[in-house]
């Protein structure tokens, strides 16, 4: 018996003045899609005439659909359930490129599903490598069925969900895109931040009671590194009072989808805001919610960061009593200057301890300097190797895992 055809797969790509990125992420897809589906807000540089030129040379029919931009994501990629009708859609980001050695592993893992799982709103979800080295994403849910009855919502950020706000079956494959446009040079270039802002604000108005726009705003606070005092207090007390909501029973899988993340981003927020007493009211609420992993790191940080601050303002007295009392013994200057140059280390004020430990030397003293300073080298060298900022493919193509259980939880974009 011949094995079941391989079903289409349809690689969608949402474009806008994207000519410096759509050549290298459709040139990627090389053997791994059937054709390319570039739905196109009216771009008016060279994006669409470079797409041909790439589909072309990949030997890919490329079709392009121009459909005006209206400030919303979820409808532009829904556009191409309109347009396609068989097979499985690979939704690609303009700025992302398929990992090398990836397209076989991605056909055979459709090819697989298809063959075994009859859910048609089964949805696949390959791993996003941030290209910065900033992070690894799954639960990315980009592959989805033609004929599912699945539709994106929300105006940024979107996923894919069931009318009723249930999130769909998610398989994750051993399959990787590489995202170039979380540099933060990208970022500004493009302006990114403020058309991020613009969105998820039209999105609170739309669903003021949707905790995920709540979350969304103030994460867009910590990435822009906003500080104002005022700003990131406003941005607790709307996400203090959006995780309230999370106690109630009949919240669905769209309105939950930042959950997991949210109690942690509250504690950062009351870091931030610089008051003691908002920062022990996330902490109670994340004990309330049984948020205990988050309650002990945030509450440990909370707590070091006080003894550093101790252990500086004992440098500070050292010093204090130095000017006070005038020179001493040498002995005592010896042990006095170690002391400093530990109590320095220990409490982060790195550009301090040479000095002291040279003060140190002088009088006979720094041994047990020495001895800090060797451990951390021995640590160090045990320790130094380059970073990884991504995966290396594997060698050969790992076998489709079985599907599990519905996930609620989504990457974050």
């Amino acid at each position: 018996m011949a094995p079941p055809a391989a079903p289409a797969l349809t690689a969608v790509l949402l474009t806008k003045e994207e000519e410096d990125n759509i050549a290298a992420a459709i040139s990627s897809l090389a053997g791994a899609v059937d054709r390319v589906l570039l739905i196109d807000a009216e771009s008016t540089d060279r994006t669409v005439a470079r797409a041909h030129t790439a589909a072309a040379a990949a030997a890919l029919p490329c079709t392009v659909l121009l459909r005006p931009w209206r400030h919303d994501f979820a409808a532009q990629r829904n556009h191409a359930f309109d347009e396609v009708t068989d097979g499985w859609l690979l939704f690609v980001d303009a700025d992302e490129r398929l990992r090398d050695g990836h397209a076989e592993r991605l056909r055979q893992a459709v090819s697989e599903l298809e063959a075994r799982s009859t859910d048609r709103d089964l949805v696949l979800s390959p791993r996003i490598i941030d290209a910065t080295g900033g992070g690894t994403y799954d639960r990315t849910r980009r592959i989805l069925r033609a004929d599912t009855r699945l539709r994106f919502r929300g105006r940024i950020h979107e996923q894919p969900f069931h009318s009723d706000g249930s999130a769909p079956d998610s398989v994750e494959l051993d399959v990787e895109l590489i995202h170039h446009g979380y540099h933060p040079d990208a970022i500004a270039a493009r302006r990114k931040r403020d058309r991020d802002g613009a969105l998820i604000e039209r999105c609170r108005q739309a669903e003021p009671d949707n905790p995920t726009w709540a979350f969304y705003a103030a994460r867009e606070i910590l990435a822009g590194g906003i500080t104002d005092r005022t700003v990131v207090t406003r941005a607790y007390v709307d996400l203090r009072t959006a995780v309230s909501r999370y106690a109630e029973t009949d919240l669905t899988d769209y309105e939950r989808q930042r959950e997991q993340e949210a109690y942690g981003l509250l504690a950062e927020l009351a870091l931030r805001s610089g008051d003691r007493t908002r920062v022990d009211e996330a902490l109670a609420t994340l004990r309330r919610d049984g948020r205990t992993a988050e309650a002990a790191y945030y509450g440990t940080l909370v707590e070091s960061g006080l003894l550093l601050a101790r252990l500086s303002g004992l440098v500070d007295g050292l010093d204090q009593a130095a000017l006070a009392t005038g020179p001493a013994r040498p002995r005592l200057a010896g042990r006095y200057a170690e002391l400093r140059a530990l109590l320095a280390l220990a409490s982060g004020r790195y550009d301090e301890v040479a000095d002291s430990y040279r003060g140190a030397v002088r009088c006979g003293a720094g041994a047990e300097v020495r001895s800090t300073f060797a451990a951390l080298s021995d640590v160090l060298e045990e320790v130094d190797e380059p970073p990884l900022t991504s995966r290396s493919p594997a060698p050969s193509p790992a076998p489709p895992p079985p599907v599990p259980a519905p996930e609620s939880s989504n990457r974050t974009s």
